[in-house]
């Protein structure tokens, strides 16, 4: 608004979202912009020195502004932070404030290097607001500045932020969604984009379906595939029991996760860590233990009362073999653990997290009915997502991992492409030196691991 020789603006503080009025009298048209670029360079310097960059969050005050904040991830969290020592990485939490309260926070796990070096991985990258890209910028430059104090020689992010909308060959869908800007910004800023993959070969799945649980039950059932809605009831006719039980059930988990790696060949974690895993987030009241249990005796009834009411030659030769193999499984008064979840349930989420089953009872289709009560209970805590934590980018892929995409795609969650891993090296020949070495360092430990699943599958 300009009143004779008194012009008058606002500016928008993009670090603080304020707004700053001001007034000055115009000469010229080239003194206007001088002053405005004056004015503007004056006010950013001045909040990024209000800003303070915190080394040590505590817990409490950590915990309050992370597990509100809508882009909260249990990856990002106190508890994983002290949960990842148990792999030996140590855990840095930081923040940014701004007039004394959080405005972005980061999980800084440390792995030791030699010669007093190290890299940082902030696992699901910055708790921030990834519209702001000033305060990225600033956040960004703060971490820079405390890795290079610490001997860091990189950092890796990878935001839980959607690339784009797919549909279910994973195709880009042009419904105007993306972050593409975000991608430039980062890399403007100085991160190096990894090439996007496709497995999961990142730190973290690039890949996953996530389920509206916000939705009432019945309608999040009705995404379910036909064959779905069939197993469950098959399950609940075979009186499958599943119920969310406590830490003292950790060793039913326990076993069915060493059957599935012998089955799998691989190895997901020492044991002990499911347990101490459980006991951290159990504290915030954020992790389920779930398992489901037959009772064979029951099934051999409902068996028994199909074969005495089937007129069908075919159908009553398939119920004998069924009735055989369930014979041979038999334990007298015995509910027998089939299937186990663990969960973890973090600011507006839950995720399916770990999962191992015993294939001797699939034909009870336990399975597809825990996963739909690891659903339900999402939707009951009131969580708007329900994460299953990973698939592949690649639907029509023939690799044994295509098995857990075709299973996890049948509950109707969105399948969800993330914007992936972003490096930045803050001492570049380091870094450089670190990735061409790190190859030949891990031969021996990859060697290890082989060793270790050939010896598993042959017991």
């Amino acid at each position: 608004t300009k009143y004779s020789s008194l012009v008058s603006f606002f500016y928008t503080d993009k670090l603080s979202k304020n707004y700053y009025l001001f007034f000055f009298y115009k000469s010229n048209e080239l003194t206007f912009l001088i002053s405005f670029t004056i004015l503007e360079m004056a006010v950013l310097s001045e909040r990024r020195g209000v800003m303070e960059f915190v080394e040590n969050v505590c817990e409490k005050e950590y915990t309050e502004f992370v597990i509100n904040h809508p882009k909260s991830h249990f990856l990002e969290s106190y508890e994983w932070g002290e949960v990842s020592k148990l792999r030996g990485l140590i855990p840095h939490y930081v923040g940014l404030k701004d007039n004394k309260h959080l405005v972005a926070t980061a999980l800084i796990l440390e792995k030791r290097l030699p010669l007093g070096y190290c890299y940082y991985y902030i696992p699901r990258g910055y708790v921030i607001d990834y519209d702001n890209f000033e305060l990225i910028s600033l956040f960004t430059d703060k971490i820079k500045a405390y890795a290079k104090k610490n001997k860091c020689i990189f950092f890796k992010i990878d935001p839980d932020i959607k690339l784009h909308s797919i549909d279910k060959n994973a195709k880009v869908i042009d419904d105007g969604y993306n972050n593409y800007e975000l991608v430039k910004f980062l890399k403007k800023i100085g991160f190096h984009h990894k090439k996007l993959n496709l497995y999961f070969e990142n730190m973290q799945p690039r890949f996953t379906f996530r389920l509206d649980t916000t939705r009432s039950i019945d309608e999040i059932r009705k995404g379910y595939s036909k064959s779905v809605l069939r197993w469950i009831k098959i399950a609940n006719k075979f009186g499958v029991e599943v119920k969310s039980v406590d830490v003292e059930h950790m060793d039913e988990f326990v076993r069915l996760m060493k059957k599935t790696e012998k089955r799998q060949g691989f190895f997901s974690h020492d044991y002990n860590f499911y347990s101490k895993l459980f006991d951290k987030f159990s504290k915030i009241d954020a992790v389920s233990l779930l398992v489901a249990y037959v009772d064979v005796n029951y099934i051999l009834d409902v068996i028994n009362n199909d074969l005495d009411n089937c007129d069908d030659s075919a159908k009553k030769k398939k119920l004998q073999a069924q009735k055989m193999k369930f014979s041979k499984l038999k334990k007298v008064g015995q509910k027998i653990p089939v299937s186990s979840y663990i969960n973890v349930h973090y600011g507006n989420k839950s995720w399916y997290l770990y999962g191992a089953n015993d294939l001797d009872y699939k034909d009870t289709y336990a399975n597809y009915k825990l996963f739909d009560f690891q659903i339900q209970l999402a939707h009951d805590l009131g969580k708007e997502i329900f994460d299953e934590f990973g698939t592949i980018g690649d639907p029509n892929s023939t690799k044994p991992v295509a098995g857990l995409h075709e299973f996890k795609k049948k509950f109707g969650a969105e399948y969800t492409e993330f914007i992936g891993e972003f490096t930045y090296n803050v001492r570049p020949v380091l870094s450089f030196i670190f990735t061409k070495l790190v190859v030949l360092y891990r031969k021996p430990g990859k060697l290890m691991r082989h060793i270790k699943v050939k010896l598993q599958k042959s017991r």
